[in-house]
C-alpha cells in the first residue's frame, strides 16, 4: 500500500518554518477556521501556511472545525471554506472536522456534512470528512461513505472496520520547523481530484440590471451590466434601483449637504420603503453597493459588485470600487461628497 506521511496545523503552531518542514513530510492539512462564514473566524495562520505551501510546493489540503447544529450553519461553514481556498491549488481534499459534542451538533452531523459536501463537490472540490473512530463507528456509520475519511485514532494501529483514507495517528509528533508538538499522519489514497483547473467550465456571473432618476429627465431605462451607462449626459440623478439575476444587492446612496440613506435591498420604482436608494428631490454624490453571491448558481465562485460614477462636469469615471471594500484606491463607495454624479455603471466579476 503506498503510504504518505504528513502534518495537519492551525493557528496553534505558531510560525511554522515550512522550508525545514518540507525535508520531513509529504503533504499537510491546513485548518482554515471554524464554524460561519464569518471573519474573526477564519484561522489566524490560514494565509500563511497556505501561501507557504503553495511557494514550496508543498502538496496540501484544508480543513474546517464544524459547530453546525442547522442547515443554515452547514451552508455557512461551506461558503467560509469557499471564501478562504478560492485561488489555491488543492493536492488533498477539503475536510469537515467531526468532533463537537455539544447535543445539537452531534444530532445534525450527518444531514450537515451531505449538505456542506454537497456544496464542495458543486463548485469541484473533493470532501472528506474527519471524526474520531467513536464517531465513525457510533455516530457517522457508513452515512457518509461518499466522502474521504479521516481516521483519528492515537494507537500503534488503525482498527476501523471500514475502508479510509487517511490515518491520524498522534498527536504530539515532533517535525523540524515547528515548536512544540504537531499531528501526524498517514496518507493510504491512491489520488485526489485536484482543485478545478482554470480551463474548468465555470458558471457566468449572474446580471446585474440598473436605472436612475434623474432631476430634469425622470426615470430612465433600465441597464444589464456594462451594456451602457445609465443616466443622461449631466443631469443629476436623484434616485438608484439595483436589481440581480440570482443573489442579492444591498446599497445605500449619500445625498449632497447631507448624509447616507438607510440601506435597501429590493428593485422597485413602486415601493418607496425598500425598493430603491434615494429620496427623489437630492442630487446623489455617492453610493455604497454589496453583492452577496448564491454560491449554490455559481459552482461555488464568488463574485464582487464592480462599479464606478462619473461627477457632474466631470470629463472622466471616478475609479472602479470592489464591494464595500477600503484600502489603497478604494474608498468603500463611488462618488466625491459635494459633488453629484451622473452616470453610473455596474457589473459583477
Amino acid at each position: 500500500m503506498n503510504t504518505k506521511i504528513g502534518i495537519d496545523v492551525s493557528y496553534a503552531q505558531g510560525k511554522i518554518d515550512w522550508e525545514e518542514v518540507k525535508k520531513h513530510i509529504d503533504f499537510a492539512v491546513i485548518r482554515c477556521g471554524y464554524g460561519d462564514n464569518i471573519e474573526a473566524q477564519d484561522d489566524s495562520s490560514w494565509k500563511y501556511n497556505a501561501d507557504e505551501c503553495t511557494r514550496l510546493g508543498i502538496p496540501f489540503g484544508v480543513y474546517i472545525y464544524s459547530y453546525a447544529a442547522n442547515d443554515e450553519q452547514s451552508r455557512s461553514e461551506a461558503e467560509h471554506v469557499l471564501r478562504l481556498i478560492r485561488g489555491y491549488k488543492l493536492s488533498y481534499p477539503v475536510y469537515l472536522d467531526l468532533e463537537e459534542e455539544s447535543p445539537a451538533t452531534r444530532n445534525h452531523a450527518v444531514r450537515g456534512a451531505i449538505i456542506f459536501g454537497e456544496i464542495l463537490e458543486a463548485a469541484g472540490y473533493t470532501v472528506g470528512v474527519y471524526a474520531n473512530l467513536n464517531w465513525f463507528r457510533n455516530i457517522i456509520g457508513s452515512r457518509l461513505d461518499r466522502f474521504a475519511k479521516w481516521i483519528a485514532q492515537y494507537n500503534s494501529s488503525c482498527t476501523y472496520e471500514g475502508k479510509y483514507d487517511m490515518w491520524q495517528y498522534s498527536s504530539t509528533g515532533y517535525i523540524a520547523g515547528i515548536q512544540g508538538s504537531v499531528d501526524m499522519n498517514y496518507d493510504y489514497s491512491v489520488s485526489v481530484k485536484p482543485f478545478p483547473s482554470e480551463t474548468a467550465d465555470t458558471a457566468a456571473p449572474p446580471d446585474i440590471f440598473y436605472a436612475v432618476k434623474t432631476r430634469n429627465h425622470g426615470i430612465l431605462p433600465d441597464v444589464k451590466n456594462r451594456s451602457d451607462y445609465a443616466g443622461w449626459q449631466d443631469s443629476e440623478i436623484v434616485a438608484v434601483k439595483i436589481g440581480v439575476t440570482s443573489g442579492s444587492v444591498r446599497y445605500r446612496v449619500h445625498l449632497i449637504g447631507g448624509g447616507w440613506l438607510d440601506y435597501v435591498t429590493g428593485c422597485n420604482w413602486q415601493d418607496y420603503h425598500n425598493g430603491y436608494a434615494g429620496d427623489d428631490q437630492t442630487a446623489i454624490d455617492a453610493i455604497e453597493i454589496y453583492y452577496e453571491t448564491d454560491i449554490s448558481k455559481t459552482k461555488g465562485k464568488y463574485y464582487k459588485a464592480v462599479y464606478q460614477v462619473k461627477g457632474k462636469n466631470n470629463p472622466d469615471y471616478y475609479p472602479n470600487q470592489y464591494d464595500n471594500e477600503t484600502g489603497p484606491g478604494m474608498d468603500g463607495y463611488a462618488g466625491c461628497f459635494g459633488i453629484p454624479f451622473t452616470r453610473l455603471f455596474i457589473h459583477l466579476e
